[in-house]
């Protein structure tokens, strides 16, 4: 008997020292697999409009009718397979073959919808099937992102862990932006020289790449999760003492997303946040090549403008030291972040491209700052609803985080088409050697300037005034939970 208890212990224990090395592993993986999804940002996500409007030409108002739609379809999606992950099972894992699904489906159909103008047929008669591309990544995306968001929670709910996971995400998220996002137009630039000026053949061969380059990135999480304890413990949980499967009522789902303020705020400010960033990126083409005239520089600002928000978030560490609270340390970045768009807002007519560039990498600087504190937060979200209801739920809960992003797409998307549309941009006519006229410049300007100055001030007040946890609420929570499982 007593040998069976010390045979039972040694397998424990291996059994720990091997999640331990798991635990290292995907603290690698996980974030890796940003450093990937950098890469898929830093062109796909990047130049799609540009891809839409000036390769495809299409008008602004069709390309910005296309992308809102494969919004709309991804933001409804994303939470529907949120909730449809929480309940549903392989038959010995949960999340891995997701991640190789959705990131297969998603990064082919990119590929497909960059090489489509490369097949010598007039892109203008391509619409239908550049949309279907769209709808296709609208839904396999969501399956991508939310299965990857819903293991953050699992993968440690220690709070050092946790913010590790949250600045390494954004380092290798930003990183694969930095990196592509320099080289993207110098390869776009030599894949046309080498084509002979055929600018939809160097679309293609540079889509080509950093697909396939950033599919691996995904298969090797996929990997990790293999066999790990965030899969096993995630199929123990949907069962109960009497071995049958947990069921989960909509009316708890609907309490957990509804009733959590923490999430519900974070949502808020996310949509928002990304609302004009995505100004920033999504406009930064247009923006450098009628606004200053020097589309030269595009490949230094977005490469700036991604590595100012890396290096930001390597800081998260010290700025939590220095204000001892997450929140406090969240709120004070994001006034700093504030001040460095009001200084460009006011001064953007005398600016220069450089100078212009210098200061939305301090705005970005203390922007990736934020993004220590984000996932942390949406976590802590995620904890306090475990908490609650007694049942984690970290699809449906995580998937907000993911459809967080696809809204500020979508709102941002929605009124860029309205401003360009409203201003009279005209892409033809520019090919044709027409210059834009003074309302099209301006409005340009302010989607790099007024209005993420605006809505910069409204997220901040939001997290400020109603986000309800702070470090000591979340780590009562955590030791309550851990003493519901008889962990201590």
């Amino acid at each position: 008997m007593s040998d069976q208890v010390v045979n039972e212990s040694s397998k424990l224990t291996q059994q720990e020292v091997e999640d331990k090395k798991k635990l290292k592993l995907l603290k690698i993986l996980w974030p890796g697999s940003e450093l990937g999804g950098g890469f898929q940002k830093a062109f796909f996500g990047t130049y799609v409009t540009y891809l839409l409007t000036d390769v495809y030409v299409l008008s602004v108002v069709l390309a910005g009718m296309l992308q809102s739609i494969q919004t709309i379809v991804s933001w409804v999606f994303g939470p529907m397979f949120g909730t449809f992950l929480d309940r549903f099972s392989f038959k010995k894992s949960k999340f891995w073959p997701w991640i190789l699904i959705g990131s297969t489906v998603c990064y082919g159909a990119y590929i497909i919808l960059f090489s489509i103008p490369a097949l010598g047929v007039d892109p203008k008669n391509l619409a239908y099937l550049a949309f279907f591309m769209m709808v296709v990544i609208a839904i396999s995306q969501p399956i991508q992102t939310v299965s990857k968001s819903a293991i953050y929670p699992k993968i440690s709910s220690d709070p050092k862990d946790r913010t590790f996971l949250a600045t390494t995400q954004k380092i290798g998220r930003d990183g694969g932006k930095v990196i592509f996002g320099y080289m993207v137009p110098v390869m776009l630039i030599y894949f046309t020289a080498t084509f002979k000026g055929v600018e939809t053949s160097a679309y293609a061969i540079t889509g080509l790449i950093i697909g396939v380059i950033s599919l691996a990135f995904f298969f090797a999480l996929a990997y990790g999760l293999r066999g790990s304890y965030v899969e096993r413990e995630a199929m123990e949980e949907e069962i109960t003492q009497e071995g049958k499967k947990k069921k989960i009522p909509m009316t708890v789902v609907l309490k957990t997303v509804f009733t959590n303020k923490a999430l519900l705020t974070m949502f808020s400010f996310m949509a928002i946040h990304k609302t004009y960033y995505f100004f920033h990126l999504n406009t930064a083409a247009y923006f450098f090549q009628y606004y200053f005239k020097d589309f030269g520089k595009l490949a230094l600002f977005m490469a700036a403008f991604n590595l100012s928000a890396v290096v930001g978030v390597m800081f998260g560490g010290l700025w939590i030291k220095a204000f001892k609270d997450s929140k406090r340390g969240f709120v004070a970045s994001g006034i700093c972040h504030i001040i460095f768009l009001g200084i460009i807002t006011f001064t953007m007519k005398s600016l220069s491209a450089n100078a212009f560039i210098i200061l939305i990498c301090g705005s970005s600087f203390f922007a990736g700052l934020l993004e220590a504190f984000i996932m942390p937060l949406f976590a802590g979200a995620a904890d306090w609803g475990a908490w609650k209801y007694g049942k984690r739920q970290d699809g449906i809960t995580m998937s907000i985080y993911s459809i967080t992003i696809t809204t500020g797409v979508l709102v941002s998307t929605v009124i860029r088409t309205f401003l360009m549309d409203r201003a009279g941009y005209d892409a033809a006519a520019y090919a044709a050697g027409e210059a834009p006229s003074a309302v099209v410049l301006n409005t340009l300007a302010s989607m790099q300037s007024t209005l993420p100055f605006i809505l910069s001030i409204i997220c901040i007040a939001i997290v400020a005034f109603f986000y309800p946890l702070n470090d000591s609420k979340l780590a009562e929570i955590r030791d309550e939970m851990k003493l519901r499982k008889g962990q201590v």
